[in-house]
């Protein structure tokens, strides 16, 4: 784990253990809200939609649509670009980083190439499993704001594992003024878990 303490400071450790966040995490007593960040590079080649497409080719709104992406530790932008973390042909760029799998189901509300405003409405899910998927997970609900560097809010709904029965919210925000190489988004988290 020693690339993990390199980048921001975050050690993780997914097992039988249970999970180990930031210090500030770790010392927080049960049930208080601790805070812990991810950087998400989105494998754009993993994007899947099914309806209408606009006069430019993108994702009527409407439409139904999954993308999965890489959960980096929080830094991972700042020191290597906030448009890393994926490789052209959708392979993680930093192996040895990688934390787990993110999902994102979800509807259009506005064109797929709309600039500003809630773009889509979705479920997100942040996969930490070692072994079976699914067995370590935390969930997300809400809307996702097609402007960069602007922050937004979520809910978080639950979990599995060492997350079951977790709550609380998380800020997301779309870094880089641009897709990553394979036209996928970038995105960073920071969450309050309650509840663990």
């Amino acid at each position: 784990m020693s690339h993990a303490r390199m980048i921001g400071g975050l050690v993780l450790a997914l097992g039988t253990s249970g999970w180990i966040g930031a210090s500030h995490m770790a010392d927080a007593p049960a049930g208080a809200a601790r805070a812990v960040g991810f950087d998400v590079a989105m494998n754009g080649l993993s994007f899947s939609f099914e309806g209408d497409v606009n006069e430019n080719g993108a994702p009527a709104t409407g439409t139904p649509f999954v993308i999965e992406g890489y959960i980096y530790p929080e830094g991972t932008f700042d020191m290597f670009g906030d448009l890393s973390g994926v490789n052209i042909d959708g392979s993680p760029e930093f192996p040895e980083l990688v934390m787990g799998t993110w999902i994102c189901r979800g509807w259009h509300l506005l064109d797929g190439d709309a600039e500003t405003g809630a773009v889509v409405a979705t479920t997100q899910i942040f996969d930490f499993s070692e072994g079976v998927p699914g067995n370590t997970t935390i969930v997300s609900e809400g809307i996702e704001l097609a402007d960069f560097d602007v922050p937004f809010l979520r809910t978080i709904t639950g979990g599995t594992g060492r997350f079951a029965g977790v709550s609380g919210q998380h800020r997301q925000v779309y870094v880089g003024n641009g897709l990553n190489i394979t036209d996928g988004f970038n995105t960073s988290f920071r969450f309050r878990l309650a509840d663990l």
